[in-house]
């Protein structure tokens, strides 16, 4: 029975002498952590910026607009008619004239103006110092910041 050829003395004499497990002659790069913390840090104050209270509030109205184009009043018989949305009309929604139905719709649309409204009201009562204790990154313990010029002079965080 013969041993194998890798235990053989050849084998032994490597010139690499244990390179591999000592990390000699091996290949040095420079970190990346900068980049991803800049890249990090870039993709917080993104977010940070887009939820701010006025983009909110901006998304909020678009919903209520878009719920209020949903009724339509025929001229001549003054008959109120609630369409279905985009997503409903893919799936086969169909129009409805059920007068409960209308009603319940038009009321959730009020509260969600009312709701609108009331963020509104209490976000005047806000100063620019609690917006801007609302920018502190809370994992990092660094501060990001405030700049009340950011989303076209309604204020952001960066």
């Amino acid at each position: 029975m013969s041993s194998s050829k890798f235990s053989s003395p050849f084998f032994k004499k490597s010139p690499l002498q244990g390179a591999y497990s000592s990390g000699a002659d091996g290949i040095v790069t420079v970190s990346d952590l900068p980049h991803y913390q800049k890249l990090q840090q870039d993709l917080v104050a993104g977010t940070l910026a887009t939820f701010t209270p006025e983009a909110i509030d901006e998304d909020m109205q678009k919903t209520i607009d878009k719920r209020g184009s949903r009724i339509e009043i025929d001229p001549t018989t003054k008959k109120e008619t609630l369409n279905p949305s985009k997503f409903n009309k893919f799936f086969g929604g169909k129009s409805t004239d059920d007068t409960d139905e209308i009603s319940e719709f038009k009321a959730k649309t009020t509260k969600l103006q009312t709701k609108l409204d009331n963020r509104k009201k209490d976000r005047k009562a806000t100063s620019q110092e609690t917006l801007a204790n609302a920018c502190i990154d809370k994992k990092g313990g660094g501060y990001i910041g405030y700049d009340p010029d950011l989303n076209n002079g309604k204020g952001g965080c960066y």
